[in-house]
Order: structure tokens, then C-alpha cells, then sequence
């Protein structure tokens, strides 16, 4: 366990985009559109290579893996509306890489998986998508160290909120996991309308709501 904490960031190095299309993301009327769509195509196709090898090398099972993947997907579609104010790079691998302290490697640690994710990252040598895992829970709203402060924090805490295995209506996510996580439903219920308060702030200034989030990104990963 310990060569896994402190191993470099060979996992990088991302590999050369395939020839398969995939279908051309239209930039919502309004946003800043800094790519052109083959560019957007290849980070988007280097970033999930690269989140795929740290899945491989941390053991992720299949639920874990479908669920970081559709994470990091959502905070790629949402930072790529915001690619003015955010990095995309970072923040999009953030939300690939949220969940990699519930890697099975680190199974019988008592510390929370945000955590271990915030050490594992920075040890990683991405200390850029260590924060925005430490944020990402649904609880982390009530903690000032863990509170989501900036956009690429609340893009990838929001992100998480949406996408279970599937993209959810945010209110349906946040009832879901109290459920699944009934030692943390109170903070999970309190957490809610402070949850709706990042909504607001990931959706400000940009053309498309949150009704629009599951299309998005169904169209860019048919």
C-alpha cells in the first residue's frame, strides 16, 4: 500500500487519440469556446485514458470505475462551459480521480475516503485535483476546511451530485445517497439547500440548466 501512495505520476503520458468520431459538441450560445472541436475530442479522449490508468492500478471495481467516469464526465461538460474562469484539464481529471480513496487498496483505513483521495492525489503528484477531491462530498458543505470555495471546486462537487450511475435530478441524488449512507443522513439532508446554492453558482452565467446536464453529456459519450 505504501508504493501505491507515494508512486510518481507515471500513470500520465496520456495515448494518441484513436480514429473513432465521436459526435461534435456544440458550445452553448453565449459561452467562451476556446477549442476547436477536434481539440476538445482529443483532451476529452487523453483525459479518460489517463483516469483509466489509475482505475487499472488502484484496483477500481466496475461500480466504482462507471461512477468516476461519469463524474469526470459531467465536470468535463460542465468546465468546458466555464473554460474562461476554470482550467478544464484539471478540473475535469478532479472528477475522474474524486473517488480514488475508496480504491479496494485501501481498504480497513478508518480515515474518509475524501481524504485519502486529497493524499492519494497529491502524492500522485496532482496536488492541482487534490482539493477538489477533498470537497466533493455532499457533506463537505457543512466543514469551512472542506467547503467548496471556488468554481472548479463547486463544478466537480456538483458534478457528484448529479451523477450516480446515471445522470439524476439533484434532489433525487441527494435523497439516493442518504439512503444508501444512513449513518449520514442528517448531514446529507442538511446539506441540501446549501447543495442547491452550488447549483446556482456552477449554472451563473452560462446559457444551459441544470435540465440539459443528462443530454450533454449522453451526446459527447453515446
Amino acid at each position: 500500500m505504501r508504493s501505491a501512495m507515494t508512486a510518481g505520476s507515471s500513470a500520465g503520458g496520456p495515448p494518441r487519440r484513436g480514429t473513432t468520431a465521436r459526435p461534435r459538441y456544440e458550445a452553448a450560445p453565449g459561452t467562451v469556446n476556446l477549442r476547436s472541436t477536434l481539440e476538445i475530442d482529443d483532451l476529452s479522449t487523453r483525459l479518460e485514458a489517463r483516469a483509466t490508468r489509475f482505475y487499472e492500478r488502484y484496483g477500481f471495481p466496475g461500480w466504482l470505475r462507471a461512477h468516476s467516469l461519469l463524474v469526470g464526465r459531467t465536470a468535463f461538460v460542465l468546465a468546458l462551459e466555464h473554460q474562461d474562469a476554470v482550467d478544464l484539464p484539471t478540473v475535469a481529471l478532479g472528477g475522474y480521480l474524486h473517488d480514488i480513496g475508496r480504491s479496494p487498496l485501501l481498504a480497513g483505513d478508518a480515515r474518509d475516503h475524501n481524504e485519502l483521495s486529497q493524499l492519494i492525489l497529491a502524492a500522485e503528484g496532482l496536488p492541482e485535483c487534490a482539493r477538489l477531491a477533498l470537497c466533493h462530498p455532499v457533506y463537505a458543505v457543512h466543514d469551512p476546511r472542506t467547503a467548496p470555495r471556488d468554481l472548479a471546486e463547486r463544478i466537480v462537487y456538483y458534478a457528484d451530485r448529479r451523477a450516480g450511475m446515471t445522470i439524476l435530478g439533484m434532489d433525487e441524488r441527494i435523497t439516493e445517497t442518504a439512503v444508501r449512507h444512513p449513518e449520514y443522513a442528517d448531514p446529507i439532508e442538511r446539506a441540501r439547500p446549501l447543495a442547491h446554492q452550488v447549483e446556482r453558482a456552477v449554472y451563473a452565467g452560462i446559457a444551459s440548466r441544470p435540465g440539459d446536464l443528462a443530454r450533454s453529456v449522453a451526446e459527447r459519450w453515446p
